[in-house]
């Protein structure tokens, strides 16, 4: 699969939504908008730039799964929907374990024995998801506060090693001021999730880093030491 061309799709829907004004992150701190999308036939949820491919559909509801999920379930994708590409990376593969003699090893039970091994480079494979407005049979969303805080460590490493100024307030909204070249946002618990947080806090910061003001007009996205 072509990750750079998944990656343009993405910037350029992006962009597209920037700028007629309707990026659906731009208020994620409002009750009930925008919950971290997951899968319910799984449990999981979504991760990396896939959360960002599932967030700018605009859709209300958080769940998404796969054509057979749904089906496995007793749900059926209505006729005539679209899917939304995400990508699976898969960094580990087993293999088998090869003896002395080139041969498989077995274990006392005769079965080949296998390990796990890291990838020098990761395999990638593209899936299509729906949306469960887009399914049939699905039982209503159940409303849920019970989301969970967890900080996201890459993320909270970013925004500190930045050095912005940022302003937590119980009011008002997040933007950027660049009078007094300190970013501004809502209290951590208006916020419906971490996701929710860190998506509006990194894209108030990259508004930050075209100021001409930091770090020797250095863009914090290239600080030293942060890895992605």
């Amino acid at each position: 699969m072509d990750t750079s061309d998944f990656a343009k799709r993405l910037a350029d829907k992006l962009i597209e939504q920037l700028k007629a004004g309707t990026a659906p992150w731009q208020q994620l701190w409002e009750a009930g908008q925008i919950l971290s999308p997951y899968n319910p036939t799984t449990g999981n949820r979504y991760r990396g730039v896939n959360v960002m491919a599932l967030v700018v559909t605009g859709r209300g509801d958080p769940r998404w799964m796969t054509y057979r999920q749904a089906q496995a379930q007793g749900w059926q994708v209505r006729a005539g929907e679209k899917g939304t590409q995400i990508q699976h990376w898969i960094w580990e593969e087993a293999r088998l374990r090869i003896g002395k003699d080139g041969q498989p090893e077995l274990d006392k039970e005769g079965k080949s024995v296998k390990d796990m091994v890291r990838l020098s480079r990761p395999k990638v494979i593209a899936a299509a998801v729906f949306n469960a407005a887009q399914i049939d049979g699905i039982p209503d969303l159940e409303p849920s506060r019970d989301v969970g805080w967890d900080p996201v460590e890459k993320a909270e490493r970013l925004l500190d090693a930045s050095e912005a100024k940022i302003q937590h307030s119980p009011g008002g909204g997040a933007f950027y001021r660049p009078s007094t070249d300190t970013i501004h946002l809502p209290a951590r618990d208006r916020f419906e999730n971490a996701l929710a947080y860190y998506t509006t806090a990194l894209h108030e910061l990259g508004h930050w880093t075209g100021s001409g003001t930091i770090l020797g007009n250095t863009p914090a996205m290239w600080i030293p030491g942060l890895r992605f």
